[in-house]
């Protein structure tokens, strides 16, 4: 019996890209899991993610992840005209269709208010057909398998985020609550009156700081006068 879990990194931030990661394990190994001390993502500091991230891939059947960027993300927004729940459905069934071999029981971390609506759409999207899927909120802090899911998904986030700190400068979590990330966001707009590709301009940080500076160059147009 061969069992998956998957969870995602990154749903929430206006800056970078959402993450999917998937670990495949036979069942009768997902003890090693909790022995080598695998927790929700959230709950263990980056140095940590990195060394376990590691010893997850050494004990894996397989493990992927799936990198949807901010590009990506606004597209299928703009052009398809589909919410972040869909993308998420979509693209948790893009990784799990990919792996090799096919898991016959599945974990999901569940991303809508319902949590069984989750697993049933993703499953409708499989071109294989598994034992099971289940879906719950919370899944990494209820199965050690998604919390393999969910390290890893965040470990590649992160990497990510520091490229583009490379590439921009220092801009923060890319978490709409940072103070670093917004102020990235305002001078970034106000110097080239757009948003590098690695930012989701539908999100309302993004669209709040649009506002704000088109009605700062209206009034200062009215005061000119």
């Amino acid at each position: 019996m061969i069992v998956a879990g998957l969870d995602e990194a990154g749903r929430g931030p206006v800056i970078g890209p959402l993450v999917i990661g998937c670990v495949m394990l036979k069942e009768s190994e997902l003890h090693v899991l909790e022995e080598i001390g695998v927790d929700d993502s959230k709950k263990i500091t980056p140095k940590k993610r990195a060394i376990l991230v590691e010893k997850i891939k050494n004990i894996s059947l397989a493990y992927k992840s799936l990198i949807i960027s901010a590009q990506e993300i606004n597209d299928l927004h703009y052009i398809q005209h589909i919410t972040l729940n869909q993308i998420e459905e979509r693209k948790f069934a893009e990784l799990i269709n990919s792996m090799e071999p096919s898991p016959d029981t599945i974990y999901l971390d569940a991303a809508d208010t319902v949590e069984d609506r989750f697993g049933r759409t993703i499953k409708g999207l499989l071109t294989f057909t598994p034992d099971r899927v289940i879906s719950k909120h919370r899944g990494d802090a209820i199965f050690k398998i998604v919390g393999a899911g969910s390290i890893l998904a965040k470990t590649v986030r992160d990497h990510e985020i520091e490229k583009y700190k490379i590439k921009y400068g220092d801009l923060g979590s890319g978490y709409p609550s940072d103070p670093k990330t917004k102020r990235f966001l305002k001078d970034y707009y106000a110097k080239y009156q757009k948003f590098p590709p690695i930012v989701r301009t539908w999100w309302k940080t993004a669209e709040n700081i649009v506002k704000a500076y088109n009605e700062g160059r209206t009034q200062k147009k009215i005061t000119d006068f």
